[in-house]
């Protein structure tokens, strides 16, 4: 059923993309005439329009320099509304307003991330920060285009490795080096970019090596539960090996670009935790500290966009991606425990039409195909096959009270498992946006969305002991009779923003009602010396709010200076009252930076609070206090960077909520990270 239909829906698109490029330019070359109409740039970002409604955040330059860890979770979770997973130094995800797995979308350049990042926590994202030209945190209804599970937003990594635009010099480049001292981190990364012509072409690569992390105290929070070989000041088993390089080549013409990048990310790295019980017999010998996952990604990459002059499209573009992804996990006595396999590809066409009745927008479609297995002794996921096609259309228009903005998307999915049920289901999604000029330099947002989500097959299939998260792990459909629909949510949220000169002011409440959310469910039994946790459908509420102020504490004639307030909370809990689990506290913080043209300093003090109203680990409240310094400087055709960060520099014994392995692995003690960036 889904191969006829995407074949015929995809075949329909080309058909109507390719009709208009030629009714656009004949002769099918790409010569193009000034004296008919003027080229239009192009903008490739998540969000093909170049105006959108929802909050948005961007982390790029020096201030993406300065946040970067070795994970994208910790690169943002001091981020308004962004908190992250935390499942050691090296498998991190960003949380959005306590929603966190596949209600986050993870994108390479608005592209699938196309691994297993949201199935489990000990999962890495196979993006590498370091090489990140920016950041984007996507909200509200554009992210729609991108998948129903999207409800908490998008996360976009913005890299070069496919160029779209000619290339300015011959040969480009940048080299970075850079360390810690809590993790003992070192690394290097590189990358150079050039063309000739019509041809652009990238290189880039980097090595990444840690070290056990210091922590403040002991790993265990229970002393009851602690062993007697387990240290004071050090994270055990949380060690990390990571490397990976690309290139990529793109002809650039006046109207569009065309490439295609090939890109591998290889990992191995511990994961802390509780140390597994022995059942009787003789334990086998140890020769590494802990369990570990070994990961390897190769992706190939293609995309394209072109911008019509004149006719009824203003630009299309496709993107493709696809990917062989395996990563084992291994027992301390070097036995693969289980070996997870993910063969996917995902391929979006996308159109931006010109205004039409006052409206403008884009349409598409998305065609998504995936092979998942798990094999091993421990293997708890049986072998599943996912197929889905989405079509979604995003319109906007502008009035003199301020703007709407509205989009729609249908998907259809089917999970085909090896031994249990078959799951498939349509998905509808909307989503509406309104922004409204309120005087005094200030704006009026309001968003409403109904999302639907169908769960991914280890919310359906798990069915067995899980060696990286310690649990037995037991799906919707894997229960004697068991029973699965989609994750429904309704959601409304207003905000204020205002620009007063120098003085910016950002205010937003939320609500998501849920329809069978999903989640898992400890139940306190054991099974196979583990603890049973079954995932389980009930509604839910989540409510939240955030807000931040920025304003200058003096004149910025001699010195650029900020200093920003910020706020966030979310309470969630579900229908009968019971508590979820892994939510984050409410926070409050302040960032001041200064500096001027060549150089910048900051300092962040961010408050956590005392987290007891979850259903998971209970966490104490704790002060994280981080200062930075960034110099440049410029040496002819080249620029030297040099930067220096402390991280919780009052060396507080902190551990995250809405980690999984909260009660075993605190976050990193004070650090200093040091390095220096060459560009030329």
């Amino acid at each position: 059923m889904y191969t006829n239909f995407s074949v015929a829906l995809a075949a329909c698109f080309a058909v109507a993309t390719t009709s208009a490029v030629f009714a656009a330019n004949p002769t099918g070359d790409d010569t193009f005439d000034p004296a008919n109409a003027t080229p239009e740039e192009l903008t490739v970002t998540a969000v093909p329009l170049a105006d959108f409604l929802q909050p948005t955040q961007v982390l790029s330059g020096d201030e993406l320099a300065l946040k970067i860890e070795p994970t994208l979770g910790e690169t943002l979770a001091n981020e308004l509304g962004v908190s992250s997973s935390y499942f050691g130094p090296v498998a991190s995800r960003p949380i959005i307003r306590g929603l966190s797995g596949s209600r986050v979308t993870m994108l390479s350049d608005s592209a699938s991330a196309l691994d297993v990042s949201d199935v489990s926590p000990d999962h890495a994202v196979a993006i590498e920060v370091l090489l990140a030209d920016q950041v984007e945190i996507i909200r509200g209804p554009a992210s729609l285009l991108y998948g129903s599970t999207a409800a908490g937003g998008i996360v976009n990594i913005v890299d070069s490795r496919i160029p779209k635009d000619p290339s300015e010099q011959a040969v480009a480049g940048a080299i970075e080096v850079r360390g810690d001292t809590a993790a003992e981190e070192r690394g290097l990364v590189g990358r150079l970019d050039g063309g000739s012509g019509a041809f652009a072409w990238h290189l880039d690569g980097f090595t990444r090596e840690t070290e056990n992390v210091d922590i403040p105290g002991f790993a265990t929070a229970d002393p009851a539960e602690r062993s007697p070989e387990e240290q004071s000041g050090t994270l055990a088993n949380s060690y990390s090996e990571t490397e990976g390089y690309a290139g990529g080549l793109s002809w650039v013409g006046s109207r569009g670009y065309l490439g295609a990048s090939v890109s591998v990310y290889e990992s191995t790295y511990g994961l802390p935790g509780p140390a597994e019980e022995e059942e009787g017999g003789e334990p086998e010998p140890e020769l590494f500290e802990g369990p570990f996952l070994d990961m390897e990604q190769v992706r190939t990459d293609v995309r394209g966009e072109y911008g019509f002059v004149g006719g009824a499209l203003e630009s299309a573009r496709f993107v493709l991606g696809a990917n062989d992804y395996q990563h084992k996990e291994v027992e301390p006595s070097g036995e693969v425990a289980t070996t997870f396999d993910n063969q996917q590809y995902q391929l979006r066409l996308e159109a931006v039409h010109r205004p039409l009745a006052g409206l403008k927008g884009a349409f598409g479609i998305q065609l998504d195909d995936r092979d998942f297995s798990a094999v091993g002794a421990e293997a708890f996921v049986t072998p599943t096959k996912t197929n889905a096609v989405g079509v979604f259309v995003l319109e906007e228009a502008d009035f003199d009270w301020g703007q709407l903005q509205f989009g729609a998307r249908a998907e259809d999915l089917e999970h085909d498992n090896a031994t249990l049920a078959k799951y498939s289901n349509l998905a509808w999604s909307f989503s509406a946006g309104a922004s409204i000029n309120a005087g005094l330099d200030s704006e009026l947002i309001a968003n409403l969305s109904l999302t639907q989500r169908n769960p991914n097959s280890e919310e359906l299939y798990s069915d067995g002991a899980h060696i990286a998260t310690r649990q037995f792990e037991i799906g919707l459909l894997a229960v004697p009779g068991g029973n699965a629909t989609t994750e429904d949510a309704a959601n409304i949220e207003l905000g204020w923003r205002r620009q007063q000169g120098d003085i910016l002011w950002d205010v937003a409440v939320y609500y998501y009602d849920f329809t069978d959310y999903i989640y898992q469910d400890l139940t306190g039994a054991v099974d196979d010396g583990l603890p049973v946790a079954i995932y389980t459908q009930d509604d839910a509420d989540f409510i939240g709010a955030e807000a931040a102020v920025t304003v200058p504490l003096w004149s910025r004639t001699k010195l650029d200076n900020n200093l920003r307030l910020f706020g966030d909370t979310v309470k969630a809990e579900l229908s009968n009252g019971d508590k979820l689990p892994r939510i984050p506290p409410w926070r409050l913080g302040a960032n001041f930076d200064f500096g001027r043209a060549n150089w910048n300093a900051g300092l962040d003090v961010i408050y956590y609070a005392k987290q007891d109203d979850i259903s998971s680990f209970n966490t104490d409240a704790y002060t994280m206090v981080n200062a930075s310094l960034l110099y440049k400087i410029p040496a002819g055709a080249t620029e030297w960077e040099l930067f220096v960060r402390g991280t919780n520099l009052a060396d507080e014994e902190a551990r995250k909520s809405t980690s999984s392995i909260a009660a075993y692995a605190p976050l990193p003690g004070r650090s200093l990270h040091v390095g220096a960036r060459l560009g030329f």
